[in-house]
């Protein structure tokens, strides 16, 4: 726990800017603040991920791969808000896809690994940090939906990293990510039930209400595949023989802040748009 201190404050001022992206994200022109903040986001993490590709041998095109990075991001945001434009993120990709594809006409060798670097860098970043701005404009209550996203999301985290350097003693994935223990991973899955369940007591009588099967069952679901998340990037890490995806104070890498998100996003979109 030797850079706890630099975890807390950059947090700290994560959760400040996360909180003032949420209380203005409905004003006319902090929408589109917000949908660039999202994709710049995005763009970050593709170029983090990037360097795990080059190390890797990968020579894929990284300026056009974070362009239409950002073009997919905000597709979603475009999808959201104009109905005439809710298939805008398929026809983003499927463009984004040939265009990578034609760059490489010029380039035979390392073209399979540079193309399926690519297409995988698009499924795994843009489009599910995309997704949180299809939840944030779903409706009026998109917000809070964002909102209890990530408190869950980084509730798992927290308790996970707590319980895991204070009582963890059995590795849970040693050979991808040594620090991660069982008990650490059941104290995140535990706190993630706790924090669902927060959500539940609390927007009891409000516009925005959990039922008593959502905060059980996305409890488990969001506390048990962000952990996944988190354990997916650490194998690209491993994979790439880097300790972290950057160097930024206190939170390592952009990829690493958002890692779990990359996992959970996907379901409560999905819940959204089919289910609900």
């Amino acid at each position: 726990m030797k850079d706890l201190s630099r975890r807390l404050a950059t947090s700290s001022i994560s959760i400040v800017i996360v909180i003032c992206l949420l209380l203005f994200a409905y004003h006319s022109f902090f929408e589109y603040v917000v949908a660039a903040i999202i994709a710049l986001i995005a763009a970050v993490a593709t170029w983090e991920y990037g360097q795990f590709a080059k190390a890797k041998g990968s020579q894929m095109i990284l300026p056009a791969l974070l362009f239409i990075t950002v073009l997919e991001v905000l597709s979603f945001y475009l999808a959201a808000v104009d109905p005439r434009a809710s298939s805008a993120p398929l026809v983003i990709f499927f463009l984004g896809f040939l265009v990578i594809f034609a760059l490489h006409f010029r380039q035979r060798q390392g073209a399979v690994v540079d193309l399926a670097a690519s297409s995988f860098g698009l499924l795994y970043i843009a489009i599910p940090l995309g997704m949180l701005l299809g939840i944030l404009y779903f409706s009026s209550l998109g917000r809070w939906w964002v909102a209890y996203l990530l408190v869950v999301t980084k509730i798992t985290d927290i308790g996970a990293y707590f319980a895991g350097s204070l009582w963890g003693r059995r590795k849970l994935a040693p050979h991808i990510s040594p620090g991660k223990t069982v008990e650490g991973a059941i104290f995140g899955l535990a706190s993630a039930l706790l924090a669902s369940f927060a959500f539940y007591w609390l927007s009891d009588g409000s516009s925005f209400h959990l039922t008593r099967w959502e905060w059980i069952s996305f409890g488990l679901i969001l506390g048990a595949i962000g952990q996944f998340g988190d354990l997916s990037e650490s194998l690209l890490k491993r994979d790439a023989n880097k300790k972290d995806s950057n160097a930024l104070p206190g939170l390592g890498g952009v990829l690493d802040a958002v890692d779990s998100l990359l996992f959970n996003a996907p379901i409560i979109y999905f819940y959204l748009q089919y289910v609900q």
